[in-house]
């Protein structure tokens, strides 16, 4: 278990730099190839600051759930910022809705939001862990409190442990 943890991460260590180097150094990339690839994968959301997975169950968002729950099944879906880059839709697999932020900094649940920019997140990797900044507010952060319930993006920074992720492939 520890070792697929591990490799996982370094995976998607080895991913990342890969894709920034080639981004910047052996070519430029227009926006019309990167909005042209897209990449899916599926995956369970772990919340470091609940010990349990994401979910979704209709209208609410919380992160108590188990592997075993269908809601708690998650799509990032990968997508083209004009002016920001690369980032990732995460998609309910059940309610076929996405996770975004309204323009107040709250966290809500769009099932067009594949088309809103409000719904793209960066993913990053610091420490062993994953954020998804929002690429609407870049000071916004998805997290969710100790008792599971969603700690609004406007509210959350990077150094807060609720906003610590790791995913688990499907």
């Amino acid at each position: 278990m520890k070792y697929s943890i591990t490799v996982t991460l370094w995976s998607a260590l080895a991913v990342l730099i890969f894709t920034r180097i080639i981004r910047t150094v052996a070519f430029p990339l227009d926006s019309t190839v990167l909005k042209s690839v897209s990449i899916e994968r599926s995956v369970w959301l772990f919340s470091t600051n609940t010990n349990k997975f994401v979910r979704v169950e209709g209208s609410n968002v919380d992160a108590l759930g188990r592997k075993t729950d269908a809601s708690a099944k998650l799509q990032l879906e990968s997508t083209y910022v004009e002016g920001f880059g690369v980032g990732v839709r995460i998609r309910s697999v059940t309610e076929n809705s996405y996770l975004c932020v309204n323009p107040n900094g709250d966290l809500t649940l769009e099932v067009h939001g594949n088309t809103l920019d409000r719904c793209v997140f960066s993913e990053d990797f610091s420490d062993g862990y994953t954020t998804f900044q929002s690429m609407y507010n870049t000071s916004w952060y998805l997290g969710f409190k100790r008792n599971g319930k969603v700690k609004q993006p406007h509210n959350t920074t990077n150094l807060q442990k609720a906003a610590r992720f790791m995913p688990y492939k499907s």
